[in-house]
């Protein structure tokens, strides 16, 4: 089975650095009626950037390269505040907090025989199921609530404050304000964001710090992230990605579906597209047939779907085994990508203005939050 995944988490707006001019984020966090919320969370989205406000209401973001953000406010029994901001000099942002409706109340886990079950999925798309995954612990599970349809066989989950991850394979503490989150066993369709923060932990040893830096280096390599990057640099195929185009048809009973000119068949067997038969092109794609210059930003454009291989690391193993395939040898790592608008804007860092546009498949939607990284990461 292939898995299908809408990656939104990963590519959130984050900075798009014009030059190496750091700038300074300050201002207070208050709520409808002008009173300062001390400790309240302020951050850059999806970047080791951030900061808490003060017993006045205080905050400051400092050293923070000049760019176009994200700044995630958030406060516990308050809305949280997403803003989208350009920096290009010190700036002031003050920011009111709505309460949340309904009284804030003690949290209380009621009783489910099935929430042990409907924990370990949500931890398999949350956090994944690769090596590094299996380091990674939540640490406060509690904050999770369910909500099950037998019916449909879709599970919902949502949080009323920070999920805490710890991800000692990595070094990172993060924070992640649960948006949205969705799962169907039945298909493997699944889809989550929301808001991460990234807190480097303190290495107990240089040996540690090298291992993270490894590490780190190891998940970013034939990243999504990477992929972007690379197209915009132009330097794709050197840093061992390429591409081809991949038509999904439908097929109807008795029907005999013709291939594509320039394209051969066969190269996906899945239960979500049983119904469908692929074709994958022969030629590699440059990259001006999916990546147009706009301004000083980006345009992601391309029809049906965009087969990408990273020829420099092999697929994980636990990858092999999970999609019953433990005698074959592991291979370049496959991914596929589908755009759900006709074009999707990114910026010179290569983070996706709307993420939610795009749909990955196989290897970057296997991988989840145990190899993401802050988007402020470089090698």
């Amino acid at each position: 089975m292939k898995l299908y995944f809408l990656l939104t988490a990963f590519f959130l707006l984050i900075a798009n650095v014009y030059a190496q001019t750091v700038v300074t984020l300050r201002g207070t966090v208050k709520d409808a009626g002008g009173k300062p919320l001390p400790f309240a969370s302020v951050f850059l989205n999806q970047t080791t950037m951030g900061a808490r406000t003060t017993e006045s209401g205080n905050y400051e973001i400092g050293g923070v390269p000049s760019g176009r953000y994200e700044v995630i406010a958030s406060y516990l029994g308050y809305e949280p505040q997403i803003l989208p901001l350009e920096l290009v000099e010190n700036r002031t942002l003050d920011i009111v907090l709505k309460e949340k409706p309904g009284v804030l109340k003690e949290l209380v886990v009621r009783p489910d025989k099935d929430r042990e079950y409907y924990m370990q999925l949500f931890k398999k798309v949350f956090i994944g199921e690769g090596a590094a995954a299996q380091q990674c612990k939540l640490l406060n599970p509690d904050r999770v609530e369910f909500e099950y349809d037998r019916g449909t066989m879709e599970l919902k989950a949502k949080a009323d404050d920070f999920l805490e991850v710890s991800n000692p394979s990595l070094g990172y503490h993060i924070r992640f304000l649960l948006i949205h989150f969705e799962h169907s066993p039945g298909t493997g369709y699944s889809m989550y964001y929301g808001n991460p923060l990234f807190e480097p932990m303190k290495p107990r040893s240089k040996a540690q710090q090298k291992r993270w830096e490894k590490n780190r280096e190891k998940a970013y390599r034939g990243s999504a992230l990477h992929f972007c990057r690379s197209l915009i640099a132009g330097s794709y195929r050197d840093e061992g990605f390429t591409m081809r185009k991949l038509v999904r048809r439908q097929k109807e009973q008795g029907q005999v579906v013709q291939a594509p000119p320039d394209s051969v068949a066969g190269i996906m067997r899945s239960p979500m597209f049983s119904r469908s038969v692929s074709y994958l092109g022969r030629k590699e794609l440059p990259v001006d047939s999916v990546l147009q210059k706009s301004g000083r930003d980006y345009v992601l454009r391309f029809s049906d779907h965009l087969y990408v291989v990273y020829g420099k690391e092999k697929e994980e193993r636990l990858y092999i085994e999970k999609y019953l395939r433990s005698n074959d040898k592991p291979g370049p790592q496959v991914s596929i990508m589908k755009l759900l608008a006709p074009e999707v804007r990114m910026d010179g860092n290569g983070n996706l203005e709307a993420p939610m546009d795009v749909i990955f498949e196989n290897y970057w939607a296997w991988e989840k939050l145990a190899v993401m990284l802050p988007l402020d990461y470089r090698l």
